[in-house]
């Protein structure tokens, strides 16, 4: 053991790496739980834990390139540790949030179409599914990938651990952060209901069709006809606003891309 340490440059070398290990892991972490296009809800705990060492290991030399003294403490590490994990975290919601936004879009129209009556809870997750939300979340994912955008995410990642280097404590520009949120906000909200507004518009036309149906025509069960014309209806509308909406998806992605590197610029002072 004694001849590995020297190998490796002696002790104090081992622990440096060791602690800049731990704090590029805390700020990979956040990336496999909130971003779906590094890891989905229903992966499993292995899966993400793998996921964190192979990043770490990747990311670490890079980190290491930064002169900032590591703190020597338990307190001070964990400090450190906290911050990196917040940094992580913030950087994550940015390029998370428009996968989140169509996601919720799916839900909601499958909430005004009527399907949450048939709603199933997910076993490895425990959350209820939504085929239209699911779907949208994997077309945005997939029309991620297939741009490159986690090629683009990862390098503005591994900036950032030049510009806001692990284990250092500079106090981040707050005006900035909250500028970038709320910006990402708004275009997350406005493309949500890009995609949810036309579903509901065709609904609402749908059931006042129905409810003109029902006044005129009383012993017609309304209700029971009218589920398989709403479930049609809001599938159609969904469809109809992904061929209008799908092209504006890269732009969507490249905003968080860029909300989440200026987040980076602000906590690197």
């Amino acid at each position: 053991m004694e001849r590995l340490i020297e190998w490796l440059g002696g002790a104090d070398a081992v622990q440096s790496s060791l602690m800049i290990g731990a704090l590029v892991a805390a700020r990979v972490a956040p990336l496999t739980v909130i971003a779906p296009w590094i890891g989905l809800r229903a992966a499993p705990a292995q899966l993400r834990t793998g996921v964190i060492v192979a990043l770490t290991l990747a990311f670490a030399p890079l980190a290491a390139l930064s002169e900032v003294a590591l703190p020597t403490s338990p307190l001070g590490m964990t400090v450190a540790i906290t911050r990196e994990a917040l940094i992580g975290a913030v950087f994550a919601i940015a390029t998370a949030l428009p996968f989140h936004a169509i996601d919720w879009a799916g839900r909601l129209v499958d909430t005004w179409r009527g399907a949450s009556l048939a709603e199933v809870i997910a076993p490895p997750t425990g959350e209820r599914t939504s085929p239209l939300g699911d779907l949208q979340l994997m077309l945005g994912v997939a029309i991620f990938l297939t741009t490159g955008g986690h090629r683009a995410a990862f390098g503005a990642f591994a900036e950032g651990l030049l510009i806001a280097p692990v284990g250092s404590l500079v106090a981040p520009d707050l005006a900035s952060v909250a500028l970038g949120a709320a910006s990402l906000c708004a275009a997350a909200l406005a493309l949500a209901i890009s995609l949810a507004a036309p579903a509901a518009a065709a609904i609402v036309l749908v059931e006042l069709s129905l409810g003109l149906v029902a006044r005129s025509a009383p012993q017609v069960p309304v209700f029971f006809a009218g589920m398989p014309l709403r479930a049609a209806t809001g599938i159609f509308a969904v469809l109809l606003a992904l061929s209008l909406v799908v092209a504006r998806l890269p732009d969507a992605f490249r905003d968080g891309l860029r909300v989440a590197s200026e987040f980076l610029r602000a906590f690197g002072g």
